[in-house]
C-alpha cells in the first residue's frame, strides 16, 4: 500500500479503516452475547448511560476501578428506545433477556448494569481487548494519514 501524501485528502481511507476497525471490535465483543450484535447495542448503551457522569473522574479511570452502583445514572425504557432508535417490543425483549439474566436492574429511576457484572473475567477480558483494540484504530488511522491534532476546514456538505 502507498502512503498518502501529506496534505492529502484521506478522509475517504479514514472512514474505510476506521469503519473496518470499529465493526471487527463489535463482532468481537458481541460474543459477549452469543454473537448478537443488537445485544451488545442495547446493553452497551444502557451501562454507557450509566456511567456518563464518571467520564473524566480519575478515581474511575483505572481498570479495576469500576464505578459504584449506588453512582450509577439510570437510564429510563424511553430514553434506551430513543437511543437505539428501535421498535420498543425488540428493545423490550433485551431488557428483559437481560434483566433475567441479572447482567441489568430495574432500580428507580430505570435501569442500571450493576458494578459486580463488569468484574467477570469475561467483562474484564473484554475491557482489555477493547483498550487494545482501540490502541490498533489509532495506529491503522495513523496508517492511512490520520492525525488527532490536525485541525480541517468545515465540510461544504455540512450547512
Amino acid at each position: 500500500m502507498d502512503a498518502i501524501s501529506p496534505g492529502a485528502d484521506n478522509r475517504r481511507a479514514v472512514l474505510r479503516t476506521g469503519t473496518f476497525e470499529i465493526l471487527k471490535a463489535l463482532r468481537s465483543f458481541a460474543q459477549l452475547h452469543g454473537g448478537d450484535m443488537f445485544a451488545l447495542l442495547v446493553f452497551t448503551t444502557i451501562w454507557s448511560a450509566n456511567g456518563e457522569n464518571l467520564l473524566g473522574d480519575e478515581r474511575y479511570a483505572g481498570l479495576h476501578r469500576i464505578g459504584p452502583d449506588k453512582g450509577s445514572l439510570p437510564m429510563t425504557d424511553a430514553a434506551l428506545r430513543l437511543a437505539i432508535g428501535a421498535p420498543a417490543e425488540i428493545v423490550d425483549h433485551y431488557v428483559d433477556a437481560f434483566l433475567a439474566l441479572g447482567i441489568v436492574e430495574r432500580v428507580q429511576g430505570g435501569l442500571v448494569a450493576p458494578a459486580a457484572v463488569f468484574t467477570s473475567p469475561e467483562m474484564m477480558d473484554a475491557a482489555v481487548e477493547f483498550y487494545d483494540r482501540i490502541q490498533g484504530l489509532g495506529r491503522a488511522l495513523k496508517g492511512v494519514g490520520f492525525d488527532l491534532i490536525e485541525e480541517t476546514a468545515p465540510s461544504p456538505l455540512r450547512a
